[in-house]
């Protein structure tokens, strides 16, 4: 089975209910980034250099 990510072309390894109708085949990496979703990811600021 492949993946349901049109580009990707990798095997599925998991289905996973993206919503109440629909279900998607994930591929190792689209599927750690499902599991990923919900994670707050904080940007790092740095001060811009005097000129």
């Amino acid at each position: 089975m492949q993946c349901s990510i049109s580009e990707c072309k990798e095997k599925a390894i998991e289905t996973v209910q993206i919503s109440f109708k629909e279900t998607r085949n994930l591929c190792k990496e689209h599927f750690r980034l499902f599991k990923n979703k919900d994670k707050k990811h904080n940007p790092t600021f740095s001060k811009a250099s005097d000129f």
